[in-house]
């Protein structure tokens, strides 16, 4: 019986990669940020430590055990989406800016330094040597991509970037991937996405692309993505093990 992997072309054109839990560690670089907007919250709101840890514990993060609920949208929404999820919960007060103080904390990077997973300069220098168009669709907010790739050392390296706000849809929608494809004249089959999370897997899946590549650097359990994924990596370290 022939499998997804039987009808694939071995030598794709591009590969696009998320960028949290993908590119950069999702829990060294997020809980910090996820931890100091509910602190924040918690003053304004007059709580302290309990307070703050209920209020993740609504958006599905548990402090003591350090784990995320499969459906926390901690894992893949957008800002937008996470500041209307927190600013719903029955312990925030009308009139408080969560939107603006989201924000203020997600796009903070002396704060919350991004945590590359590895040596990404390296990486992507082989992956160009190798004639690949290098792509990255995230949730996060287009220019605070962009800012992120500049501390990594790699925006330079990627031909296309895209994030929840330029239009293109949202994950696990295929709208990312196509605009990859239309900015630089591939076809979805010739196309590997990489990502931590169902959301972009499914997007893989959607679009057409030639396989879905999923990492254990986010914070997603293993059985959400297995069985969405064609290889599952321990990190995007070992992507070239899949593209021989």
């Amino acid at each position: 019986m022939s499998t997804s992997s039987d009808r694939i072309a071995p030598r794709p054109r591009g590969v696009l990669f998320d960028k949290d839990g993908t590119l950069i560690d999702f829990r060294a670089t997020w809980v910090p940020a996820y931890r100091g907007v509910a602190a924040e919250l918690a003053r304004h709101l007059g709580g302290g430590t309990a307070l703050e840890h209920r209020l993740l514990a609504r958006l599905g993060y548990d402090v003591p055990s350090d784990t995320f609920a499969e459906d926390s949208p901690l894992l893949w929404a957008t800002n937008d989406a996470i500041a209307a999820h927190w600013a719903a919960t029955p312990e925030v007060a009308h009139g408080l800016d969560v939107h603006e103080i989201v924000q203020r904390h997600f796009s903070d990077l002396e704060r919350y330094p991004p945590r590359p997973v590895g040596d990404l300069p390296s990486l992507f220098a082989r992956l160009r040597g190798r004639g690949l168009v290098l792509g990255m669709a995230t949730m996060d907010d287009t220019a605070v991509a962009y800012a992120t790739l500049t501390r990594l050392g790699i925006a330079d390296r990627l031909d296309f970037v895209v994030g929840a706000d330029a239009g293109h849809g949202e994950k696990p929608g295929p709208g990312m991937v196509l605009a990859f494809c239309a900015a630089c004249g591939l076809e979805p089959a010739e196309v590997i996405v990489v990502g931590d999370t169902p959301a972009d897997l499914l997007m893989a899946r959607r679009a057409g692309c030639a396989r879905a590549i999923a990492v254990r650097t986010g914070a997603t359990p293993l059985h959400r993505v297995a069985d969405l994924a064609d290889h599952v990596l321990p990190s995007v370290q070992e992507i070239e093990t899949v593209l021989d």
